[in-house]
């Protein structure tokens, strides 16, 4: 089920990346689902390797099929190629508790594709993320990563993330085949 009752004014925005490639920064919707796919399915193995949880195709079906932005709001960044084809080059959410105690806070994940890292993207996006969450009134911003993710901490780092904590085996990584461990990350709006 899809609602917009509560889509914010600001949920999209033209952002110029390093190189003057620009990219549109809008919400994800249901018609969406090939080009999600194809972003996920293309990861590289050294991109798989910060992300515990596999993209299967099941996973990016579910996702659409149970879009509710009142739960989750999903932003997707997209680029025209060449021949005028958008295409999905990241994806950031912002997710939120059912339950009053923590309706303050909200849960944030961002993947950025190899073809567009290192181009400010993903800090243009964790950005973006953190002025919607400002505008719903939010008051703390968290997010779990890979204590080997040196790239992505640096981004969240630079926007005003701080280490809240580490947590030791929390997951297993299916690309490396071990367990790995995971920071805790907030920043307080």
């Amino acid at each position: 089920m899809t609602t917009t009752e509560s889509l914010p004014e600001g949920w999209t925005k033209l952002v110029e990346l390093r190189g003057g490639r620009e990219v549109l920064l809008r919400p994800e919707k249901a018609p969406d689902l090939e080009m999600i796919w194809e972003m996920y399915s293309t990861l590289s193995e050294e991109s798989l390797r910060h992300l515990p949880i596999p993209f299967t195709r099941e996973r990016v079906e579910s996702w659409i099929e149970n879009l509710d932005y009142d739960r989750v709001m999903p932003i997707l960044a997209l680029i025209k190629e060449d021949d005028e084809t958008e295409r999905a080059v990241a994806s950031a959410t912002l997710s939120f508790s059912p339950i009053q105690a923590f309706r303050h806070k909200t849960e944030f994940g961002i993947t950025v594709h190899d073809d567009y890292q290192n181009l400010g993207l993903g800090t243009a996006m964790t950005r973006h993320m953190i002025e919607i969450a400002q505008a719903k009134g939010l008051k703390k911003i968290s997010l779990t990563v890979v204590t080997e993710n040196r790239r992505a901490i640096r981004v969240y780092e630079k926007c005003g993330f701080k280490v809240e904590g580490r947590l030791e085996k929390d997951h297993y990584n299916y690309v490396i085949g071990d367990y790995g461990d995971d920071y805790i990350m907030a920043l307080l709006l």
